[in-house]
Parts: C-alpha cells; structure tokens; sequence
C-alpha cells in the first residue's frame, strides 16, 4: 500500500483552498489560493504525489486556526506574568519561548505547529530567528542584579562585563584575580534585655478607730456602768498607684483617700446614785420625866423653847449634844442642807 506523504493538497470539501495531509489524515490547517488549484480534488486516501501540487501563480494565505488562539492566549498569558517582574524585557521572552518552540516543533516534524505557518525548513526557521531574535532583545532590557563588589566572583563578573574594550589575550596577559580573604563576621553581642515597666491602681482598705465616751446615769447605782451605744470602726480605702519593673514594685503613691463606712462612737452609761443611807439606831429611852425631843436620835436633844447646834450662831437657850439623826420632824430646823443628819 502506497502511503501519501505529508504536504498541502486541494481541500475535499472546498476545491478553492488547500488543506493540509500529514501523511495519514487530513488536519485542520487549510490555505487559500488565489488562483484555482490545478488537477482533481485527492481522494481520502491520496496517491503519492511527486510533491505538493501549486500552481506558479498561486499564494498561500495565512489563517488562524483555534491552537493558534489557544496556543496563543496562553503565550500572551505568560509573557504578561514575566512582565510584572520584568517589565518589557520579560514580556518580549515568554513569547519568544513559544515562538522557539513552534519554530523548533516545524523543523522536526515538518507539521504548521500552532502558529499555522508552511510546514517547510524556511518557515520554521524564519520563525526560529526571529524567536531568538525577540529573545536576545527580551534579555537585554530585563533587569539584571548587580554583583557583590567584594567577592571574588562580583570581581570576575565586572571585568567580563566591563563595558571598556578588551585587548587580545595576545597582546595583553589576563589580569589575575586574586580573591580577598573571607571577611568573618564579627560576634553578634547578646542584646541587653528591656526592662518592662508597668503601673497599676490598687485599692487598700484600713479601719478606722471609733470614739468611746461615758456619762452620768443618776438611775444606776454608784459605779456602775451600762454600753449604750456599742462602738464600730469605720473603713477607709486608699488607692495607690504601684510602679513595677519586671514584675517587682518598685515604688507607690497615694493617689486618693475615700470613707466608705463611717465609725459608730461608744457610749456608756455610768451610775451615780448614791446608796441609800444606813438605817437610824434606834431612839434611847428618854429618861423618867426626861426631856429629849422624841424626833432626834443619836443625842438627846433637850426639849426648849429653841435648839441650836453647839458652836453656831444661834443664841440657845438650849443646844443640841452634837450631829444627831432626824427621825422626825426637824422642828429646831437643824438639819440646814436636807441630808437628814443635824448639826453635822
């Protein structure tokens, strides 16, 4: 069986265009002409033809086909991405990269490749230098990073990349490189930690004392003593602000003083009655036609005209015998200060 070899051929559908044979099918890659094509329309299975049948007038068009869009999209999608980092420089070398590669896929396969060119020596190579060409010019506007001055290697770097002219190695000997000794890097001295400061209010609270005070109660007896009132300290809050250093105070101020319960004063009731006086000795039998006045007792105290105690400023005629108790009726008006003894 005869095999047909690769090459461009009437269309079958459309005798105004060529289609593409790669040798066991038909592709998608056609060609239009500008002159109708010359002989029949191949069948599907083509006879070897001796070459590619074109007529001295016609011209072959070039048409995208859809790997030519997606193909395409997707170079433009990556040469955008080198430009963000790049700049123009890195646009113009990601298409250049498909560019290449299309030119190379020509040359070995003999095929139109994405970019739909003749599948000829001449097509891919054209589209591989002017690849190679968009990829040198790409190159040069990239940005390049400067060198370490001082390594050997930035050295090396400067003297291939000096923009001086070189002479022959003929007439001029190669400078020797010597590389500068390895600086080493000087300790790191361990950092002095930072004190941390801080401040804080705190609330103390202290009692406060209360007062104690006492009076007389003529209803209590002499030296006793009854709480009225019993007393309670008060509460006093200070607020202070602490300052501390990594966590230690180290200093304190009051900031302010507040009452939140006031003391209650003690109270207490002391008695000052005084006892009840003793009870009056009983009253000496008055003498056989005697003449002591029955309402005195502890004396005899003469029954007269008038009594008076013994060195006052009464004038008699009689005189009590001294301090005597009033049992009675103080008739002689002998107990001046009503505290029931006379003459005292």
């Amino acid at each position: 069986m005869t095999t047909t070899p690769p090459g461009w051929y009437t269309d079958p559908s459309d005798p105004t265009a060529q289609r593409w044979w790669d040798g066991t099918r038909w592709t998608e890659f056609t060609s239009a002409w500008s002159a109708a094509p010359v002989g029949p329309v191949p069948p599907v299975a083509p006879v070897a033809p001796a070459g590619p049948v074109r007529s001295s007038t016609a011209r072959r068009s070039w048409r995208p086909t859809l790997s030519t869009y997606i193909v395409g999209s997707l170079a433009v999608l990556v040469s955008i991405v080198g430009a963000g980092t790049n700049g123009i420089g890195g646009f113009l070398v990601g298409l250049a990269l498909f560019g290449i590669g299309a030119g190379v896929y020509v040359l070995v396969t003999r095929r139109p490749s994405f970019l739909n060119v003749a599948p000829t020596r001449r097509a891919g190579g054209a589209a591989l230098g002017i690849s190679a060409a968009l990829l040198l010019v790409g190159s040069l506007m990239a940005p390049h990073a400067a060198p370490a001055p001082d390594t050997a290697e930035g050295a090396a770097v400067s003297l291939l990349t000096s923009p001086e002219p070189v002479a022959p190695e003929a007439a001029t000997p190669r400078p020797t490189v010597t590389p500068s000794p390895k600086k080493t890097a000087a300790p790191t001295p361990t950092p002095t930690p930072t004190p941390v400061v801080g401040t804080q209010l705190v609330d103390v609270s202290e009692p406060i004392p209360f007062a104690s005070s006492s009076y007389d109660e003529p209803t209590l007896e002499l030296g006793a003593s009854v709480t009225v009132t019993a007393g309670v300290p008060g509460t006093l809050v200070k607020r202070w602000q602490i300052t501390t250093t990594d966590g230690v105070e180290t200093s304190r101020s009051l900031v302010s003083e507040t009452v939140t319960a006031a003391p209650v004063d003690e109270l207490i009731a002391i008695g000052s009655l005084q006892p009840a006086p003793p009870p009056a000795p009983e009253a000496a039998p008055a003498p056989e036609g005697g003449g002591c006045d029955p309402n005195y007792a502890g004396g005899c105290v003469p029954i007269d005209s008038d009594v008076d105690c013994p060195g006052g400023s009464g004038n008699g005629p009689s005189y009590a015998p001294g301090p005597v108790q009033v049992i009675g009726s103080d008739i002689y008006d002998l107990d001046r200060d009503g505290d029931g003894w006379a003459c005292d």
